[in-house]
């Protein structure tokens, strides 16, 4: 067959529904192709960097590997979502198309040397030199992507080569790798043990899971250990929904984004710490803080990447899949006596408790007054525990984060704090609606720093009919680095700084309108509440403009930011 068909061929037999794409003169023989595969949904996007952040946060919704393309003149744009991607270990097949590679030395226009720059930033860059190596290299990237420590691959196609000649009877897909994990592999069961018997005689164990926990669909294996041992359970910002919020011993999102200064006591008063699968980054750490590499606490940890294994913590490793490894851990540990930790456990809950008390009487003081406290409440409130949430960075992710309660563990939300780039959560949130039921709402907590990088993205959503209600987290400015100025110089915001932060006034109403969706600004809780009922009921994309002060006006419950101590006035809720 011709090797542009035998491209879609290898994706469906990858059993491939969803592309993620852009189009180009170098890609028109795949297009061509592409009319014998209606299977495979092509998903036209406005921007290249989007179409990798719709694969991922599709990756991150379903468990299956997200695919995405784009043409050699637009793949530069790629990079700030392969970065996430690679940087998240989430799995991708970043595809792109480019020049006859022999007319490169001449300078033929758009070419450039996209393996060094892929290399780079990906798990590994694979060109295509003939037609005949379609098949196996599209095998290679999904088996590479998958396993190990899940990352993006990039598949490099020159355009001459898919005009070349591929045999039917290479066209074969390794069908464990479409999903990840592609394999599974327990630690050694002399390192299980050994870490059995550290945990059995801690009196006071938690357990941090990052988002590899829920890559690996280990949710329910952390639960159980979590209660077998009575060991409170956090989870960094990108695994948000590893653990049920309404577990008792869920101490929620830990750190410097998502953390409480309650949970993370309970992290730094810990006897045993066990990582599980999280890169112990700065920002899941506080900057290696939270817990402290230095102090006596002992230290476990699962991985499956051996650079992660040890690297920041003098730890235990416990070298596998964090859900095979949980299981073997929690059979090992079975029968072992340990301490009573009743009140250690019983401390989790009343700490909680005694949080949303506070919580409460602030929700309270604001009463109809727009606060992002009580926003992700109301959405909270309002939506099943099936729903899926794309939320950018700034205060759409620290009081969602926070505040927003998970009832029903797995893949729930999509948090790009690997990176944390702007302009991440408009598309991400079609990428989850393209990859989840019908019936499960999916929810864009947007921010309208992060809206000027993708907003006219928005007319992909109403031209593909895609059911998602945005929430507009709008400051009319850059307001973290506001924020931020505020607690770096202990001062109010002057006029002149804000020549490189503030905004001039936009409608949002109207952008939405005019890319196709229903837009609203609303001026109180009440109206929030209304208009958001009625987006839910809604089909088709849907935009809520709420109008907030800027971070440096409401400081968000960050440790280092409430460390300062400068909202004397002000409950931070940290």
């Amino acid at each position: 067959m011709k090797a542009s068909k035998a491209v879609l061929a290898m994706l469906k037999a990858y059993n491939v529904t969803d592309v993620f794409g852009l189009p180009g003169e170098t890609t028109l023989s795949l297009y061509e192709a592409w009319e014998e595969y209606p299977e495979i949904k092509y998903h036209l996007t406005r921007d290249e960097r989007n179409s990798v952040f719709m694969a991922d946060a599709y990756a991150k919704a379903t468990g299956r590997v997200g695919i995405c393309e784009g043409p050699s003149v637009g793949a530069t744009h790629m990079v700030p979502g392969v970065v996430e991607a690679f940087q998240s270990c989430v799995p991708l097949i970043v595809m792109t198309t480019d020049i006859d590679l022999k007319t490169g030395p001449k300078n033929m226009l758009t070419g450039f040397d996209q393996s060094a720059l892929f290399k780079s930033i990906a798990k590994d860059s694979l060109t295509v030199t003939d037609a005949s190596e379609i098949p196996h290299l599209f095998r290679r990237a999904f088996r590479t992507a998958t396993t190990g420590r899940p990352g993006p691959v990039h598949i490099r196609i020159p355009m001459d080569t898919l005009e070349g000649e591929v045999a039917d009877g290479d066209i074969y897909a390794q069908s464990r790798y479409a999903a990840f994990p592609g394999c599974r592999n327990s630690a050694a069961a002399a390192d299980i043990m050994e870490a059995a018997k550290i945990l059995a005689a801690a009196r006071r164990p938690v357990m941090i899971c990052g988002q590899g926990v829920v890559h690996s669909s280990a949710w329910e294996e952390a639960a159980q250990l979590s209660k077998m041992q009575d060991m409170p359970v956090g989870s960094t910002i990108n695994a948000k929904g590893c653990i049920s919020d309404q577990e008792a011993l869920s101490m929620g999102v830990i750190g410097a984004r998502g953390g409480r200064e309650w949970n993370n006591k309970m992290i730094k008063e810990a006897d045993v710490v066990l990582f599980a699968a999280t890169s112990t980054d700065s920002a899941n750490t506080d900057g290696w803080n939270i817990p402290s590499p230095a102090s006596v606490q002992k230290f476990i940890q699962i991985d499956i990447s051996e650079r992660e294994l040890g690297n920041n913590y003098d730890a235990l490793p416990l070298f596998g899949d964090v859900r095979e490894t949980l299981a073997a851990l929690a059979a090992a540990l079975e029968g072992m006596p340990r301490p009573d930790r009743g009140a250690w456990a019983a401390r989790c809950a009343e700490e909680k408790a005694a949080h949303e008390k506070r919580l409460e009487g602030v929700m309270a003081r604001y009463g109809d007054e727009l606060h992002p406290l009580s926003l992700v409440r109301a959405v909270e409130r309002l939506t099943p525990d099936t729903t899926f949430f794309a939320v950018d960075p700034g205060s759409s992710a620290i009081y969602s984060s926070c505040f927003l309660r998970i009832g029903r563990a797995g893949r729930r939300a999509a948090y790009n704090f690997s990176m944390g780039a702007l302009g991440y959560a408009i598309p991400a949130a079609m990428g989850a609606r393209c990859g989840t039921a019908a019936e499960a709402p999916v929810i864009g907590l947007i921010g309208d720093g992060s809206f000027g990088f993708c907003g006219a993205e928005l007319e992909t959503a109403a031209r593909l009919g895609l059911k998602i209600v945005y929430v507009l987290f709008n400051n009319g400015a850059f307001g973290w680095i506001r924020g931020t100025q505020r607690v770096h110089s202990k001062a109010e915001i002057t006029e002149s700084f804000r020549r490189f932060t503030d905004f001039a006034e936009v409608d949002y109403v109207k952008f939405a309108e005019s890319m196709g969706l229903r837009g609203y600004r609303v001026g109180g809780m009440k109206e929030f509440e209304e208009v958001f009922k009625k987006c839910l009921a809604a089909d088709g994309p849907s935009l809520i403009d709420v109008p907030l002060p800027p971070e440096d006006r409401q400081l968000p419950p960050v440790p280092g930011w409430a460390a300062a101590k400068i909202a004397k006035d002000e409950d931070m809720t940290y």
